[in-house]
């Protein structure tokens, strides 16, 4: 975990997912209003005041967390407010933590380390499924992303056999569409997956 002053109201915290790991944190189970949440978002304003200062506990704060290649990073900024000082017990049992969330649909992001290996499951995918998929470079690796359907079941077991690894969470998906390059979705993915086969 990497703990940054960015001035005196606002801080910032990189945690890698070794970090999260080691916090034995889920992250599927950082939903608002959470017990895991408020367990979550105590530790780290306890950390940050340890380490920097900054006290959590005066005042309204807001949290920003946003992906990073191998994590997240979250921003803490305190707003300009008049100042409220609570206690830890009432930030840590607070009923008022609001989170603002995206209803995204559920997408299953398949890791290809090698052209290879991407080319032998893309030529066992039912056509029907490949255009509702899209595939990324991202540095040297391959991601393949698909609705997380049960009409997309079979593409996904076989992509599950070919794939270095897997990932569901929409962290992930929102780092790869920022920083991967697009390669071709939906009919165009089709489409080189049919050159693919005329090749083997």
């Amino acid at each position: 975990m990497r703990i940054e002053r960015l001035n005196s109201d606002k801080v910032k915290v990189t945690l890698t997912t070794a970090d999260l790991i080691n916090l034995d944190i889920d992250m599927e189970q950082l939903t608002p209003d959470s017990r895991e949440l408020h367990t979550f978002l105590f530790r780290i304003m306890e950390t940050i005041r340890e380490e920097t200062g900054f006290n959590p506990y005066n005042g309204q704060v807001m949290v920003e967390a946003s992906p990073s290649r191998d994590g997240m990073s979250i921003v803490i900024s305190r707003l300009a407010t008049p100042a409220k000082r609570v206690t830890k017990r009432q930030f840590y049992t607070a009923s008022g933590v609001k989170v603002a969330t995206k209803q995204a649909e559920k997408t299953s992001i398949f890791y290809f380390d090698n052209f290879s290996d991407l080319c032998g499951a893309l030529v066992r995918v039912e056509g029907a499924s490949l255009v509702c998929a899209t595939l990324y470079r991202l540095n040297s690796t391959y991601c393949f992303t698909i609705p997380n359907k049960p009409c997309h079941k079979q593409c996904i077991h076989i992509m599950l056999e070919f794939s270095a690894k897997q990932s569901a969470h929409p962290m992930q998906m929102t780092y790869i569409k920022e920083h991967g390059t697009l390669v071709a979705k939906g009919t165009k993915l089709f489409e080189m997956t049919e050159k693919i086969k005329q090749l083997t």
